[in-house]
């Protein structure tokens, strides 16, 4: 499938992504016509988005970041370049007497500041 997908031999598969880092980029990046396959898989392309994913990587203010990057998944969410089959959910059952356990976008496991009164 891997070898398929990559020469764009497979007109419709099934596949997943992750996050590598805590940003929305790593998976926009995906959606950039100048990534080839692999990240972009279905070799979606449209200027405007690639437009603004390039304004996004140079912007070093988070919010006007995020605000490019709410419009590129508009884009995305529009076109449908894929079809979301389910997200993932991460469910943490703490007992009580467990302080400072927060979970985090990528869901690791971060104990460091964990207590147990």
């Amino acid at each position: 499938m891997l070898e398929q997908t990559s020469k764009s031999q497979a007109l419709f598969f099934r596949g997943s992504w992750i996050a590598d880092y805590p940003d929305a980029e790593n998976y926009l990046s995906v959606f950039y016509s100048k990534n080839p396959a692999p990240p972009n898989y279905t070799r979606y392309s449209n200027k405007n988005f690639d437009d603004l994913y390039e304004k996004a990587l140079a912007e070093k203010s988070d919010s006007a970041r995020y605000n490019l990057y709410r419009q590129m998944d508009q884009k995305i969410i529009n076109d449908a370049p894929i079809v979301p089959l389910w997200y993932d959910m991460a469910i943490h059952l703490v007992h009580t007497n467990i302080k400072n356990f927060y979970p985090n976008s990528l869901n690791l496991l971060e104990l460091r500041r964990v207590k147990k009164e």
